[in-house]
């Protein structure tokens, strides 16, 4: 039998009808074997057994096809895995520094509480002092008393002064015990303000969360009013809402009227930001130049902006 060349591979070829005449009359003549019927059947199981060997190659084949594949698919993964990584890493270096800034602020209402704490342990000395000196004039008065029934008129008038005296005492205590409540009502108005802020910070560091205060604060706003005076003669705006940038991002608000007529509002939810957190930030008659973006939210219900279409 004659073979054949596929795919850079070697194939055995299938024996024809005229070949297998061929050897028959070859071997008979030789005198090898005398039955070509019982050759055609040796010949027969030779073909099948090269069959199966040519169906083992095919599924070798697409097995290795697979492998190929599976590697490839393997490849893009892990390449995609290594994009992930390094944003996940940037979005890391990102948060570390934030959370450096908030120790930083943290350490300084920290450096306020200890200042307040020691004002608040002054105070206490005073007190302990004040309440000494009472003591003290007590004892005074006791002794004056005793002298009073020795001397009723004069030591009667040193016992009126001792009890002005008292009275005094008494009102510089109560002033006292009144500036610490002050003091110590100003404590937990500092620390509540912290828990506030930190939890207000905690919500906000989501861009999500923020995104949804950029909104509400912008519709609390006069400038809501302003936008929609013009909405009223232009008709309803396209609106775009994204974070601008740096650690805590305001908020800013496209509206476009008409593809032509456009302005974009900064909203900045934060716990820090000085008024006013809410302003125009610039407008136009023309978007040329201007890039477009798609409208992500819309106009609701009081001329409120809502996210989504």
């Amino acid at each position: 039998m004659e073979g054949r060349e596929t795919n850079g591979e070697r194939e055995q070829g299938r024996p024809d009808e005229e070949h297998v005449v061929e050897i028959t009359e070859v071997v008979i003549g030789r005198g090898e074997i005398s039955d070509p019927e019982e050759l055609r059947a040796k010949l027969g199981m030779k073909d099948n057994r090269i069959r199966e060997l040519y169906e083992q190659i095919t599924a070798f084949r697409l097995a290795a096809d697979e492998a190929l594949a599976s590697k490839e698919a393997g490849e893009g993964y892990i390449e995609s895995l290594e994009t992930e990584i390094g944003r996940l890493k940037e979005r890391i270096r990102s948060l570390e520094e934030e959370v450096r800034g908030r120790r930083r602020r943290r350490e300084g209402s920290e450096r306020q509480i200890a200042r307040l704490e020691r004002e608040l342990e002054r105070k206490d000395s005073e007190v302990a002092h004040r309440d000494y000196l009472l003591e003290r004039r007590a004892e005074q008065l006791e002794a004056a008393s005793r002298e009073a029934r020795e001397l009723a008129s004069r030591k009667d008038l040193a016992l009126q002064d001792a009890l002005r005296r008292l009275d005094g005492l008494e009102r510089d205590l109560e002033e006292r015990d009144n500036e610490i409540l002050t003091l110590r009502s100003n404590v937990e108005s500092v620390r509540g303000d912290l828990d506030s802020e930190r939890e207000s910070r905690g919500r906000l560091a989501d861009p999500a969360n923020r995104l949804r205060a950029g909104i509400d604060l912008f519709n609390e706003s006069g400038q809501r009013r302003s936008m929609s005076a013009l909405s009223k003669t232009m008709g309803q705006p396209e609106v775009h809402v994204e974070l601008g940038a740096g650690d805590e991002p305001p908020v800013l608000l496209t509206f476009t009227w008409q593809g032509v007529t456009w302005q974009t509002y900064v909203s900045d939810p934060g716990p820090d930001v000085e008024e006013p957190r809410v302003y125009l930030k610039g407008a136009g008659e023309d978007l040329s130049g201007v890039e477009r973006k798609l409208p992500n939210a819309r106009m609701g219900p009081g001329e409120k902006v809502m996210l989504g279409l």
